[in-house]
């Protein structure tokens, strides 16, 4: 099981495509939610230690392209990660959402082989997430709390055109992704899907599904990037070759699905970290 990005939002893991360097996408999906943690000053770990042994080296040259995970049986194996990264993929966590800390969280990247205990499958979502906070709390020995902050960011709403979407059938399988920086498809995900997509991959800031629909819908969305988008997948995105006159994404998202974004300013949970270490090589 293999990630080209760290952090998640909606979709199924084997849904994720490869971005390469060329220009055609990768990883391009994860979950997102807010842990709903209210501890004060906790330790990044868990109950019931799922973590073996692992070795962490820190990169020379960090590459955030370069960023990939991949897990088999008891084995991780994390390459470029930043402690950032791993707190996203651990605590399903925006980066807006994290703050605090030293700057090089965000910046020294390492590479990371480990193990989990007998009994333990890292395929399992959730066991992973539970390995990288127990390598948080014993390797980098990250503490942290949860505060209430105003964010900016942006309500998905419908447009006064109505919406332009179509239904799902019920014997459809999940299936969406991306061909290329912005051309991707949709099948048979809701609009919070959609909007977790948005956040996690495209945008620089929460986006919240205030649409008010229900149900699982098939949709695509074409659309010009610009250099804000994209940039946490550490892409500087270029007009598609076989359609430079895509509309901009606000304009996509009105047009083509009959849903818009409005910015806004909302409350929201966020880590502080207020404790974190470089590990100790081995």
């Amino acid at each position: 099981m293999t990630r080209r990005v760290s952090h998640r939002f909606g979709f199924p893991r084997n849904s994720f495509l490869l971005l390469a360097a060329a220009g055609t996408l990768a990883a391009i999906a994860c979950a997102a939610r807010v842990q709903g943690q209210t501890a004060a000053t906790a330790p990044a770990q868990t109950a019931t230690p799922v973590l073996e042994v692992a070795t962490i080296k820190p990169v020379k040259t960090p590459d955030p392209n370069n960023m990939r995970d991949h897990t088999d049986g008891r084995r991780l194996m994390a390459r470029n990660m930043t402690v950032r990264d791993l707190i996203m993929i651990g605590y399903e966590l925006d980066p807006g959402q994290i703050q605090g800390g030293p700057a090089w969280v965000a910046s020294a990247e390492f590479d990371i082989d480990a193990e989990a205990v007998e009994g333990v499958q890292l395929n399992n979502e959730r066991e992973e997430e539970l390995l990288f906070q127990e390598l948080l709390a014993d390797r980098f020995k990250l503490t942290f709390h949860h505060e209430q902050r105003t964010l900016a960011a942006y309500l998905l709403v419908v447009a006064k055109s109505g919406p332009k979407l179509k239904l799902a059938g019920s014997d459809e399988a999940e299936n969406s992704g991306c061909e290329r920086l912005g051309v991707c498809h949709f099948k048979k995900r809701t609009l919070s899907d959609f909007a977790r997509f948005m956040q996690f991959v495209v945008l620089d800031r929460p986006v919240v599904d205030r649409t008010g629909i229900e149900g699982a819908f098939d949709f695509a969305l074409n659309w010009t990037p610009d250099e804000s988008q994209f940039f946490r997948m550490g892409i500087l995105p270029r007009p598609p070759a076989d359609n430079p006159n895509a509309p901009p994404l606000f304009e996509a998202i009105q047009e083509q699905l009959g849903l818009k974004l409005e910015p806004e300013k909302i409350p929201a949970e966020v880590l502080v970290i207020d404790h974190v270490e470089r590990p100790t090589e081995n």
